[in-house]
């Protein structure tokens, strides 16, 4: 090939290679899966097994970019919008950014949280699989005289997109989804022939997993909260938890009406 028809030729390659690799990797931000404005607001029937409540959310302060909702009852029903109201929220590169405390319990165990700083609960760029953010918390609790140390850890991880959902007779395209886990243990010491020993009472499991399906110019439309664990045999311990042996808990968060401000 001469030279001066490989140089139109090298330059054509150079421009298709460049625009193959713009589109690949440029994130699409030009819409919201998460719609933050003043009185935006979305109702939610609540569901656990047969019986079901509601959890309303309103966008109620605004500070710069950042935004506030409000639930009613107060406190939510739900963990998940327990953290969508426990602090700050804003939405930013196709991110939804949380900042807040959360309060949360799991039976027989009150009195536990988290915070969240600048914590990513979905990113409509990343690939599935991908850990968004990630906190470790401890507490100790005393129950029947002993202390309990329950360690846990609470994620977000974006998972793979949802072609169409139908929630209550409603279908929605262009649904993402992401997961928020909480992983916990619990240990105590005992006494056993005059000796101390460390005791697992709840080895290292997930014991919490929120599904999150947002869809485009809506928000969030589709929350499963399931509960599930399972505890040690301590009986020998003579030691009893207030609470039953394992748990498995499905409570279903689905959108019902909403309205935006145009």
């Amino acid at each position: 090939m001469k030279l001066k028809n490989l140089i139109p030729f090298v330059l054509i390659l150079s421009l298709s290679i460049g625009c193959e690799s713009d589109d690949g990797n440029a994130p699409t931000t030009d819409f919201s899966y998460m719609p933050l404005q003043l009185q935006n607001n979305w109702r939610y029937d609540v569901t656990t097994g047969s019986n079901t409540e509601n959890d309303d959310l309103e966008v109620t302060a605004q500070t710069g970019q950042s935004y506030e909702l409000s639930s009613t009852p107060d406190p939510a029903n739900t963990l998940m919008s327990t953290i969508l109201t426990s602090g700050s929220l804003r939405e930013t590169e196709g991110k939804l950014i949380g900042s807040g405390s959360v309060d949360f319990s799991i039976e027989g165990f009150e009195g536990l949280s988290f915070t969240i700083d600048n914590g990513v609960l979905f990113d409509q760029n990343a690939r599935a699989g991908i850990e968004l953010f990630s906190i470790a918390e401890m507490t100790t609790q005393t129950v029947q005289g002993y202390d309990l140390d329950i360690n846990y850890t609470v994620r977000s991880v974006q998972q793979a997109d949802v072609s169409m959902m139908t929630v209550n007779g409603v279908s929605y395209t262009d649904v993402i989804h992401s997961q928020v886990i909480i992983n916990a243990s619990i240990s105590t010491e005992v006494s056993v022939g005059g000796f101390t020993t460390n005791v697992n009472l709840l080895n290292p499991q997930d014991i919490i997993t929120i599904d999150n399906y947002w869809a485009r110019d809506t928000g969030l439309i589709k929350s499963d909260n399931q509960l599930d664990y399972e505890l040690e045999d301590f009986s020998a311990f003579g030691l009893a938890l207030p609470v039953p042996q394992s748990g498995d808990v499905l409570t279903v968060q689905s959108l019902t009406a909403f309205m935006l401000q145009s």
